[in-house]
């Protein structure tokens, strides 16, 4: 892969992301308090795919950089991991991140009617910052490659 087609691949991923937010504020507002559980469900669902998105520029931006990320039980960890520790994302972003990697892990084995709304909404709330720094991030680690 060459840096462009890199460049290609995250602007494509972003694009999508950008879509899945779209959708999620579509349903999703802040100042409303009460969702039946198919709503939740589907907000739950679009923080998952907007944090599988993070986790596909990640990964490929690892590949690129020739480090193993190949599939394992831990692959996800081992991403943001491996992401915090060569520079690409800063300690506090990290952080963010890995509340949004442990909500993805949480939500794929349990039940909707168990998951809390608020953790939802706090992820929801956040969002938007979150993928802005992010999206920062990416740009000015593929500008120094």
């Amino acid at each position: 892969m060459t840096i462009e087609e890199l460049k290609k691949h995250t602007g494509q991923e972003f694009e999508n992301i950008y879509r899945i937010v779209s959708e999620l504020f579509s349903l999703y507002r802040e100042e409303k308090t009460e969702y039946t559980l198919a709503e939740q469900a589907a907000v739950a669902t679009f923080i998952v795919n907007i944090y599988s998105g993070v986790e596909r520029i990640l990964k490929q931006m690892l590949l690129f950089d020739k480090l193993d990320v190949h599939d394992s039980p831990e692959w996800h960890e081992k991403v943001l991991r491996k992401s915090s520790e060569i520079g690409i994302l800063p300690p506090d972003l990290f952080h963010v991140l890995s509340n949004y990697l442990s909500f993805r892990n949480y939500f794929i084995y349990n039940y909707i009617f168990n998951v809390k709304w608020e953790n939802v909404k706090a992820l929801s709330d956040a969002v938007n910052d979150v993928i802005s720094k992010f999206k920062s991030e990416v740009n000015e680690y593929l500008e120094t490659i």
